[in-house]
């Protein structure tokens, strides 16, 4: 019992003195499974080159524009996305009525959390719910473009910092993929609600590759034309979102009392809807596409601390756990845990 305080007495310490690190919400995928949306690809595509060609032109009109690409990007980066609660892209996504998400928002936030994994008394978690959106093969939360410009910002900015120093490529991306993985674990992921986001790393990575990839690209999205910045080609969103994105495929793993509420409802709710041919369908589809860098990094960080949690808490773990309890062993066959990854 007096452990037990320690850690509610640390985690509120954390949530008093680090508000600005919890950029991310509590979002539930597993809603999904059997759900199709509409893709909404080439509406965020479209907000997002007109917007970023916008504000080129009002730096290009500036007294004193600016002159250094990683300055630049930036800059664009903090025009999408200053903090959790002040962000155009999110607030775009969440009121285009074309956009469409799930539960929709007809749907309250109280009633959104309690059909969610994330149900249920799990004091002091207490963060927003993300909707569910659908870009081109991959379902996730809006919570994930908040990351992948906030986050993807501090990537980047880390990435230049380590470069400078004389890492290579490699090297210095490495590095910050691992300072994402000791804040995820820390200040913005368990300490804060319960839960280690995969998801969420992903989405940091994807949005520095992009950041990286504005004006250092081959070829780059932006290029100084005749003295002023310009979007040169139109950029697709679609090349950054990846698989990893989704929680229900990427699964998080969790801490504390999240993880007693969420894994028994995974459990008792979603062992059964795993076979549903829709869902087996995009996974199907998201096994044709590679594992990120990060993705590759964390699973050594992992695999060389000797645990992984993520593996032990997936719906597969969950669901072979179940099946063999209620199943001679000699009767089990299962499909290996590991084909979600492979």
């Amino acid at each position: 019992m007096k452990g037990l305080r320690g850690d509610i007495l640390l985690i509120l310490m954390v949530m008093m003195l680090f508000p600005m690190f919890a950029f991310s919400a509590e979002t539930d995928q597993y809603l999904t499974w059997g759900i199709e949306l509409k893709d909404s690809a080439d509406k965020l595509n479209k907000y997002f080159n007109d917007t970023l060609s916008d504000y080129l032109e009002k730096v290009n009109k500036r007294a004193k524009p600016i002159e250094d690409p990683e300055e630049l990007t930036v800059a664009i980066y903090y025009h999408f996305f200053q903090f959790l609660g002040w962000s155009r892209f999110r607030t775009f996504i969440r009121h285009d009525p074309e956009i469409e998400k799930y539960p929709n928002m007809s749907i309250g936030a109280r009633k959104y959390q309690r059909m969610s994994i994330h149900r249920g008394f799990a004091f002091p978690y207490i963060l927003p719910m993300a909707r569910t959106i659908r870009v081109g093969d991959i379902y996730f939360g809006i919570d994930k473009m908040c990351h992948f410009l906030g986050f993807g910002r501090r990537y980047y900015q880390k990435y230049c910092e380590y470069i400078k120093e004389g890492l290579s490529e490699e090297e210095a991306m490495r590095k910050v993929v691992l300072w994402g993985v000791v804040h995820e674990d820390n200040l913005v992921g368990k300490l804060v609600d319960g839960i280690f986001s995969h998801g969420d790393l992903e989405a940091n990575f994807q949005g520095f590759c992009l950041a990286r990839d504005l004006c250092g690209g081959n070829p780059p999205y932006i290029e100084r034309v005749d003295g002023k910045w310009k979007l040169v080609r139109p950029i697709d969103l679609r090349n950054y979102i990846t698989p990893g994105f989704d929680e229900s495929y990427n699964n998080s793993h969790f801490w504390a009392m999240r993880k007693r509420i969420v894994l028994r409802i995974l459990t008792n709710e979603y062992c059964d809807k795993l076979q549903l041919p829709e869902v087996q369908k995009r996974f199907e589809q998201y096994k044709k596409y590679e594992l990120s860098f990060s993705q590759k990094v964390i699973q050594e960080y992992f695999e060389k601390k000797g645990k992984n949690p993520q593996k032990e808490q997936s719906i597969y773990t969950l669901c072979l756990k179940k099946h063999e309890k209620q199943t001679p062993m000699e009767e089990v066959h299962c499909p290996s845990i590991d084909n979600k990854h492979s």
